[in-house]
């Protein structure tokens, strides 16, 4: 397979990606003590300043002053740097909300570091809660409090789509999330309540203490207008930097269109004449050409995969990411992920998965409201369903796969699950959707103890009446999955591998005479104990990795594993074990 040139990708992230990471979790860190700080009005306005001297002390000593006032231009470069590096602005709308969340912070924020750290430098001014809320609350309530407010709001809100953004693909993210989400929902609530009440402590202290205000320290008319002008110029000057940003950007997208531009050739005669530097992915969407995507162009997936059909000799060598993904699909000489790739000279491209004209009809129904999950999937089949209809009415042959599977989707949506297919006596459900990892592996279990007690009241029934018992095999495991509902329906959808490795998994109980096998990836999560119960170690083809699974053959087992006290993780002991390979 031939990816290009030869000259190799850095095996590094580019260091401005760690830098601006950094800077934003120190800003982010001081915006938490610092609301953590409001929050303490609820306490009343002594408590406030009390907590004040403790929590914010480290960001006022040098090191902290560094760190912080650094953090803060290091941030808002490496920000403008970005905008700076992107084509176009024909993003998707939450990447389009984060660029205009993190350019309005600065103006807002400026204003209020003006009255508060120019105050203290020129003017000894107290850094203190009191002299604060007094300007905000008493002297301009109308602007001055709105205005802080808003910047509680936007400076919080960029923070938790970047750190969302940077964490969501860790596993002990998604299992502390719910937690996680209440936290980042309560901070900014309780801050802006304490300070609510902490304002209304200071019209308490000026009704009854005649003396209060003397020892706020209030800046004076002179004093607030100098400070004011200090912090328009400052406004200005940031707002021509954007201004100028912004006019670079467009003219060098003038110059390189003029001058440098990149013709990109399509099938049945389309092109894209784009500056050098946009990607193949954002040359498509500028010209307003399809082009599948479900990653949005972070190269996690490779659904913009292009076949180059004319100059792949002049192209750059793939990076970390692209040469990754090219070598998990197996791709064949000359594809390449178009949102990867920026060509500097003309190139033609094919899409191979289009999403336009004649091919709209080749390609799966797309998943609407996608979103990564780590779910549990479960595959459940019927046992000799091949002789159900030796012998038998036709009609009695449906009754009984009717009742069988309404038994398992019974079994699913009762615990929470979701049915995704039916295909003849084949189920495939999966957990996870709208709870965390653990809590998906628990319902799984419990959906099959369930099952397996309804399906053996009726297979008493059936083998009296049709002489047919019911025997079942099941296989569940935990993974990795793009979870979302099929345009057009109201059907949940899951793709990944996981549901493979299920199937792959009720497979295997056939050859070793069991009812249901369950990994213990799963077992682990959900925080069952492993169980006294025959366990193995499979290697699935097209898996890398070996898989431990754990395989039931009574109803007690799965009883005896769910009597055991829930833990961390599973005890590694286990009855037996062996090797399989299956195919």
């Amino acid at each position: 397979m031939s990816l290009g040139s030869a000259a190799g990708p850095s095996r590094f992230p580019p260091i401005e990606r760690s830098l601006r990471l950094g800077a934003g979790l120190i800003l982010f860190s001081f915006a938490t003590s610092h609301f953590l700080n409001h929050a303490c009005g609820i306490l009343r306005l002594d408590a406030m300043e009390a907590v004040r001297l403790a929590l914010i002390w480290p960001w006022r000593t040098y090191v902290g002053q560094t760190l912080l006032y650094g953090s803060f231009l290091v941030h808002g470069s490496l920000g403008l740097y970005a905008i700076v590096r992107r084509r176009h602005l024909r993003i998707p709308k939450g990447e389009l909300l984060q660029i205009l969340l993190g350019l309005s912070i600065p103006p807002l924020i400026i204003i209020h570091a003006t009255n508060v750290r120019f105050g203290h430098f020129l003017f000894g001014l107290e850094e203190s809660y009191p002299r604060i809320l007094y300007r905000y609350w008493i002297l301009s309530p109308g602007v001055g409090l709105s205005r802080q407010f808003i910047l509680l709001l936007v400076l919080w809100l960029h923070g938790c789509i970047g750190l969302n953004s940077w964490l969501r693909y860790r596993e002990w993210y998604q299992k502390y999330l719910p937690a996680l989400a209440a936290a980042a929902v309560l901070i900014p609530v309780l801050a802006v309540v304490g300070m609510a009440d902490a304002g209304r402590d200071i019209d308490a202290h000026l009704a009854q203490d005649p003396g209060f205000l003397a020892r706020v320290n209030v800046q004076t008319p002179e004093q607030s207008a100098r400070l004011g002008a200090i912090g328009e110029k400052l406004i200005l000057i940031y707002l021509g930097l954007v201004g100028a940003v912004f006019a670079l950007h467009g003219a060098r997208e003038w110059h390189e269109r003029r001058f440098r531009a990149v013709a990109i050739r399509y099938p049945l005669g389309r092109e894209a004449i784009v500056p050098r530097g946009f990607s193949i992915l954002e040359a498509s969407r500028w010209t307003g050409i399809e082009h599948m995507s479900m990653c949005g162009g972070r190269g996690r997936c490779s659904t913009c995969r292009v076949l180059v059909t004319d100059g792949l000799e002049h192209l750059p060598a793939p990076n970390l990411a692209e040469r990754k993904t090219l070598a998990w699909i197996g791709a064949y000489e000359g594809v390449r992920l178009a949102c990867q790739v920026r060509p500097y000279e003309n190139i033609g491209v094919v899409p191979l998965l289009s999403a336009d004209g004649d091919n709209a009809r080749l390609l799966p129904t797309p998943l609407a409201i996608s979103e990564e999950h780590e779910i549990a999937a479960l595959f459940v089949d019927l046992r000799n369903s091949t002789k159900l209809a030796d012998g038998r009415l036709p009609y009695d042959a449906l009754f009984v796969i009717d009742c069988y599977i309404a038994a398992v989707v019974q079994a699913a949506e009762s615990n929470g699950g979701q049915v995704t297919s039916i295909a003849g006596d084949g189920l495939m459900c999966f957990f996870g959707a709208d709870c965390d990892p653990a809590t998906a592996c628990r319902r799984a279990v419990f959906a099959l103890r369930d099952l397996w007690e309804s399906l053996a009241a009726l297979s008493l029934e059936f083998e009296i009446a049709f002489d047919f018992p019911l025997r079942f095999g099941a296989g569940c495991h935990l993974g990795l999955a793009i979870v979302g509902t099929v345009a057009g329906r109201h059907q949940a959808q899951f793709l990944g591998e996981v549901g493979n490795i299920a199937a792959r998994l009720e497979a295997l109980t056939k050859e070793l005479r069991c009812t249901i096998i369950l990994s213990r990836a799963m077992l682990e999560r959900a925080g069952f104990a492993a169980p006294e119960a025959e366990s193995h170690r499979i290697q699935i083809k097209n898996v890398t990795a070996h898989i431990e699974v754990v395989a039931f053959r009574t109803p007690q087992e799965l009883d005896e594993l769910i009597a055991l006290p829930l833990q961390g993780k599973g005890r590694q002991s286990r009855k037996s074990r062996r090797s399989l390979i299956l195919r």
